[in-house]
This record gives C-alpha cells, structure tokens and sequence, in this order.
C-alpha cells in the first residue's frame, strides 16, 4: 500500500494537476470559513445594517395614551431585566418617550426650540451613536440623577457653531441648569441629531415628558433573532406586569429586504462552493482518462507482466485520490488560517470543535470527489485487453 501511494504521488506530481487541486482547495477553504465563521461574518454584516435601517432593534410601547381613560403604564425593571435575558437580545434601553421642547439660547442673539427626550447609557449602543466630543451618560448620571446632557452634532452647530464649543456650556431648562457632557451623532438618529438627551431619570425627577419608562429599545444580536424575540415580548411583558395595549415595532419592510439579500447571497456562496467542488472532481475525470490514455501500453505491460484488474485499477484510483485529498489538505490549511484572520478582525472568536470537525468533514469529502471523478477512467484502464495495449501507439 505505501509502495502504491508513493507511485501514486510521484505521478501527481509529474502530471503537474495543480489546477485540480488548486479548484478543490477553494472549494474546500470557502466551505471551511462559511462553516465556521458564518454566524460571525453575519453578525458583522447585521451590525452595518443596523447602521443602513434599524433592522435590529425593536420598539416597544406601552400604548395607553391612545386609549382616553386608561392610566399611562410603565415597565417595571423586572419586566426589563426578563427581556434582557431573552435568547438573541443584545442590548435593552429605556427611554421617555414623550419629547420635552425647551427655548434655547445660543451664541450671539440666537434662540431654537430645541427638543429632549429621556435615555439611559445603553441607548448608544443600541442606535451606534458615535461621540464626536466628550463622553457618553455613565451608569452614575443615571443613578445619581446628575443635571447634565447631550446634544445633537446639529443642535450644538446650530447653537454654538461648533460641537468642541458647545462642550462644556451650561444649558438652562425651566428652573435647572444643565453641564453639556457630549456632542454626538449617528447615521440612524435622523431628526434626533437636532436634538438633545438627558438622563430619564432626571426627566422623571421633573415630570418631563411622560415622567414614566413607557418606551424600551430592544437591540437584537442579529437581524435573524428579530421575528423570535418579537414573538416572546408579549408574553414576557404580560408575565410580569399589566400591558393590555402593548405595541412592538419592528423595520418589518428592510427586514425583508435583508432576509431576501442574505438568501440569495449564502444560495450564491454555496452555489460557487458546489461548482468549484465540482470543477476539481471534473478535473480528476479528465485528468484521469488523460493519464490511461497516455500509458497505455504501460497498463499492458503490468498486466502481461502479471498485474491483476485490480492492481491496475487501484493504481488509477490512487492517484486520483491523491490529487482530491491534497487539494483537500490545502483547503484546510488556507481555510484555518481565514478562519484565524477573520476572527482576529472581526474581534470575535470561533469554534475549534466545528473547525475540528469542518477539517475532518471536508478531508472525507475530498476523498468522496477523488473516488467518484476516478473511478470510471480507473475501471476502464483494468479492463483494457492486454495485447491492444501493447500495441497501442
């Protein structure tokens, strides 16, 4: 056996099949990544497009006020804390939802009426705020009820012409004055860059807005953890507390979009997967036929010689797995080290048992492709009568 696969490898290499091989190993390294690195890179692409709609995060609202008569509701922080440990929630924040306009002077004789709305310190995150200047709410502006606040890039140029000015001025609400901490801004903040932020627990304090949580931010970890966790909210809510006109709010319409978009995308990379998969095992059919072809009359003399069927058909069928299993074992090489680089830019990790197990997965595969593209051509040399094939020229 050692004696046939060290022929059998001599013959690869003089048959110079690196384009089979080279075809398998693609193969076989975008199935390694995709296996692997899939949930990351699609958490990755959901998190840009968060930035391009929304389509992570979820609103929901204690609706009562549409309802004359009923008492304005709010979300106990147990109800918070049950969504925050649901399967697929990355982030959950609280919001005032009601927007309290003050009259705001800026540089020179300017006055704007600009609006505020209550948040806490995970609200950043959950709409990918960028800080232009300052810093965001901390846990202790929240607990500690501290006058400060954001403001909006466009707010703060509309005020103080620029956002490293407007940090650092005192803002006067009604009867309180407020520190600006930070200037912020975001792709998805929309009209609210025009705005500014407090800590809700200070709205609260001064009964601004709905003076109660009525509105929470849920952030899902990926656009496919949307549909369960709007499912489970109801439920989860109405464990907890009353919420007899509980609303959830989703991008429904760009959600779709990026469903139909990541179908045919992961149909595409499969696709590409299966047709270069295909093309390596196609090579070592032709490649193959090629090799008996040319050494014919060697295949008559081995059998004049006294070589059995099957000795010549294992030799063929040697060398054919020999390409399929280097190509798979070059796939595997370059697959783990993506894999390795992706991680590390993606600054995520990943699974050495799947890794472990997509390695082993594709070297049964390779050799699956090996068999199946030489077998014919391999079957065809054993059965070649000896005396055509010496004198085959």
């Amino acid at each position: 056996m050692s004696d046939l696969f060290r022929v059998s490898l001599r013959q690869v290499v003089r048959q110079r099949a690196f384009g089979v091989i080279l075809s398998i190993a693609l193969g076989i390294t975008a199935f390694i990544v995709l296996a692997v690195m899939g949930r990351e890179i699609r958490y990755k692409v959901g998190q840009d497009m968060v930035l391009m709609g929304g389509v992570n995060i979820i609103r929901v609202i204690m609706d009562d006020r549409q309802y004359p008569g009923q008492p304005i509701r709010e979300f106990f922080p147990a109800t918070v804390d049950a969504l925050r440990a649901l399967p697929g929630v990355a982030i959950v924040s609280r919001n005032v939802w009601i927007s309290q306009f003050f009259s705001l002077r800026g540089e020179g004789e300017r006055s704007l009426n600009v609006f505020f709305i209550g948040i806490d310190q995970y609200y950043p995150l959950v709409y990918s705020v960028d800080l232009i200047t300052g810093r965001f709410f901390t846990d202790a502006d929240i607990d500690q009820r501290r006058r400060v606040c954001m403001l909006g890039r466009e707010a703060a140029r509309d005020l103080y012409n620029s956002p490293q000015e407007a940090l650092g001025q005192l803002v006067f609400l009604q009867q309180d004055v407020f520190e600006v901490i930070g200037v912020v801004s975001g792709v998805m903040l929309g009209d609210w860059g025009k705005g500014g932020f407090l800590p809700y627990t200070t709205m609260i304090d001064r009964n601004w807005g709905d003076g109660k949580i009525t509105r929470l931010f849920v952030r899902a970890i990926s656009w496919q953890d949307v549909a369960p966790i709007v499912k489970a909210i109801p439920a989860v809510v109405r464990k907890h507390q009353s919420a007899p006109y509980l609303v959830t709010l989703t991008q429904e319409d760009q959600l779709k979009r990026v469903e139909g978009m990541f179908l045919w995308v992961e149909a595409l990379l499969w696709l590409g997967i299966a047709a270069s998969l295909m093309l390596g095992g196609f090579g070592i059919w032709h490649g193959t036929f090629a090799a008996v072809r040319a050494r014919t009359r060697e295949v008559g003399l081995k059998k004049a010689m006294g070589g059995s069927d099957t000795d010549i058909m294992s030799q063929f069928l040697a060398e054919a797995l020999c390409k399929a299993v280097a190509g798979g074992i070059f796939g595997i090489v370059t697959g783990s080290l993506l894999v390795s680089l992706g991680a590390w830019l993606l600054a995520t990790g990943f699974s050495w048992s799947l890794l472990v197990s997509s390695s082993l997965g594709s070297i049964v595969f390779s050799a699956v492709i090996g068999v199946a593209g030489g077998l014919y051509p391999a079957v065809q040399a054993s059965r070649m009568d000896v005396v055509s094939a010496l004198r085959f020229e």
